[in-house]
């Protein structure tokens, strides 16, 4: 096991730019909490269920990029919730403790308001484009297919992403069930 600040081979490389360094530590971050996060790996599916209602409702570019741009709000935020709980369950030494639920439940929280605020953007583009038509197989504002498209395999890209475990988190079990 490594050290967890230790960064492996590419703190080594001196011919790594920083800005590439970076990039490399972020989808790493990234692709660990979408292979070990049982609510981004939801998301993977929800996001994907919204892109094929996309596919079929054909909303306007504008309209495509704001429930991507929600959609990916969803995704910072539970990244965001599994940074902050991984960090609050190592200083409060992974035992129970009410300021570290706490600070978990708040974290989940705003989780729930980004998730609720996606919801309410997906009930407007329904609303927007009511009475609802069907243009799967026509030429119907493909601009907004093909941003759709090009994010869904973007998301898809990183869940499938092989994660190899540098670093080994094991999270205590809690009596009675599993975390």
């Amino acid at each position: 096991m490594r050290d967890a600040g230790h960064r492996g081979r590419m703190a080594a490389d001196p011919k790594s730019q920083p800005f590439v360094r970076a990039v490399a530590y972020s989808l790493r971050g990234a692709v660990y909490a979408f292979h070990t996060e049982k609510n981004l790996k939801r998301d993977v599916w929800l996001f994907t269920c919204l892109a094929i209602a996309e596919w079929c409702l054909r909303p306007n570019l504008w309209q495509a990029a704001i429930t991507v741009f929600v959609s990916m709000c969803v995704f910072a935020a539970e990244m965001f919730n599994t940074a902050i709980e991984l960090a609050v369950d190592v200083a409060s030494g992974w035992t129970q403790h009410p300021v570290a639920g706490m600070a978990k439940d708040v974290a989940s929280g705003a989780v729930t308001f980004v998730a609720f605020g996606a919801l309410a953007i997906a009930a407007w583009l329904v609303a927007s484009n009511w009475p609802v038509h069907f243009w799967l197989w026509s030429r119907h504002n493909l601009g907004a297919v093909a941003l759709v498209t090009v994010w869904l395999a973007a998301v898809w890209a990183v869940r499938l992403w092989p994660y190899r475990a540098d670093v080994e988190i094991k999270r205590p079990r809690k009596e009675g069930g599993t975390t």
